[in-house]
């Protein structure tokens, strides 16, 4: 049987970011989304979830009026459901307000694919569902962008910036993902300010550039727009930030590389960014 894990969060960009991380690390793993507090309710009244990520600022229902919600139902209590609140609220008052409320951990924004994973294995563990869960884990399996599981802590920034190289499966006949080597300048946004940048790696699903680090710090997991040109065509993309990282091992580089992963899921956008890719 699949770990169910409901994520809640009123951000729909912020929950496709956990959803996708997580089905990364964790394949065959069952993951539903409520908006805010009051559809969680629902939700976990129809269904028993093994797992609860949410976040703490929410209108109608905070995260952790949920929280207490949850702990007062019979099947939610803290020894048997773990509950993982995910904000940008640190300061020590939230925090002990999160953990009188019968919290299980607490992951602070912004935060990287395996910071989350790592959360989400600590909280298994703490419930008797690591077996379950990282039987779902075990798969190296090639991720949309023609990265292994395996390399998604270097892409999210837990590792050093080691260059994308193209994937090959090991069935002859299966197809060949490719991450091609360019130099492409052009303009990337990030927090609605445009930069000029320099593409040195793309896939159909990832871009990996170098920015000057004095000009911009993109967050991990913000959003970004990188403008594409083909055929006298410009198109503009929208990425979020998967991994930054210096270009040198020294913390006042020059320049950073930061690796997008793409968001578009229209057909128009995956047509152009296929005849680009091709080209290239």
């Amino acid at each position: 049987m699949s770990l169910k894990i409901l994520v809640v969060d009123d951000a729909s960009f912020t929950r496709d970011l956990i959803r996708r991380s997580l089905k990364k690390q964790f394949p065959a793993v069952e993951i539903e989304e409520a908006v805010n507090g009051r559809k969680a309710q629902q939700m976990l009244n129809k269904i028993q979830f093994d797992m609860v990520l949410c976040d703490w600022e929410m209108p109608e229902m905070t995260g952790v009026e949920l929280l207490k919600w949850c702990r007062e139902q019979p099947k939610y209590k803290k020894e048997d459901v773990p509950f993982v609140m995910i904000t940008s609220r640190g300061d020590k008052s939230h925090v002990i307000e999160a953990v009188q409320s019968g919290v299980t951990d607490y992951l602070g924004k912004p935060f990287s694919s395996e910071q989350l994973a790592n959360k989400v294995i600590s909280a298994a563990k703490k419930h008797g569902l690591d077996k379950k869960l990282m039987s779902q884990k075990a798969r190296e399996s090639v991720s949309p962008g023609g990265v292994s599981s395996a390399s998604l802590d270097v892409l999210m920034g837990a590792g050093k910036a080691t260059p994308v190289k193209a994937t090959k499966f090991t069935h002859p006949d299966a197809p060949v993902v490719s991450v091609k080597d360019v130099k492409i300048p052009t303009m990337v946004r990030f927090e609605g300010k445009q930069f000029r940048c320099m593409i040195i790696q793309f896939s159909k699903t990832e871009a990996t550039m170098f920015i000057k680090s004095d000009d911009v710090v993109p967050q991990v997991l913000g959003q970004a727009v990188l403008d594409l040109e083909f055929s006298g065509k410009v198109n503009r993309l929208n990425y979020y930030v998967q991994s930054v990282a210096t270009t040198e091992k020294k913390h006042d580089s020059t320049f950073l590389t930061v690796v997008l992963s793409l968001i578009d899921q229209d057909s128009e956008k995956e047509a152009f960014i296929a005849q680009l890719f091709d080209s290239l």
